[in-house]
């Protein structure tokens, strides 16, 4: 079966969203449509991967599949999009989280508007994005901006969808931490890709907690190893 839409949602340690996740894409108005739903195993510790086999087995539709990628390691945020890409067969492909916190009804908004066209990203820019979130993201935006010479705004803002020709766009993606968002939108940019932005609202987590965020050392390294992309990204636009 040839599909329409590709939807990689990396997952590590969201076994409680797993069945609401499949629930909430089943139920997207993609009936005239074929779409597959990847979900990545990122290195789960708990019920993870068993939630996905049993949503695998439970799914009646007739358009839509659902497939499980099992990693044994945490790749982390990119690596493990980076790998479900590997195996989306899809005319349009995308990400975004597994956390609840992104509707996926925007995913499909966004396919609706870019299908059909051609050189053309899509993208969310997050209406309620403040507080310690917001700081962060305007931090990372400047920074970026400012290094890459290019305006950049809402560079993690999910989710993200595009036609799989673009791919040959991005070679060098990278596979950690969220340098790939960084990546993806700064190429657009530099080949003058069109992107499309759509707003969205960033829902709190019904459950588990944020990767990053929580833990001191990881939000550290999350913003070192960004900064470093940042210089690694501007030494290669020279090239």
């Amino acid at each position: 079966m040839s599909f329409n839409i590709s939807l990689v949602l990396p997952c590590y340690n969201e076994e409680k969203n797993i069945p609401f996740l499949c629930k909430e894409f089943l139920d997207l108005p993609i009936q005239n449509y074929r779409a597959e739903l990847i979900l990545v195993n990122n290195g789960s510790t708990d019920n993870t991967k068993n939630r996905i086999e049993q949503e695998i087995k439970n799914n009646k539709s007739s358009n839509v599949v659902i497939k499980l990628v099992d990693l044994n390691l945490n790749k982390g945020y990119g690596g493990g999009i980076f790998e479900g890409l590997k195996k989306a067969t899809g005319d349009y492909i995308g990400w975004a989280h597994a956390d609840l916190q992104t509707p996926l009804i925007d995913f499909f908004k966004l396919f609706l508007i870019i299908k059909d066209k051609k050189k053309i990203f899509g993208k969310g820019v997050r209406i309620n994005n403040r507080g310690f979130d917001g700081i962060v993201s305007r931090f990372h935006e400047s920074l970026a901006s400012l290094i890459l010479g290019k305006k950049m705004r809402e560079i993690n803002a999910q989710p993200k969808i595009f036609d799989r020709d673009l791919l040959k766009y991005f070679p060098n993606m990278p596979h950690k931490w969220t340098t790939l968002d960084t990546y993806v939108f700064y190429i657009c940019l530099k080949n003058n890709i069109q992107i499309e932005t759509i707003d969205v609202v960033f829902n709190l987590r019904k459950y588990g907690q944020s990767k990053w965020k929580n833990n001191f050392i990881n939000f550290i390294s999350h913003i070192f190893f960004n900064i470093i992309y940042l210089f690694k990204l501007r030494i290669f636009k020279k090239k």
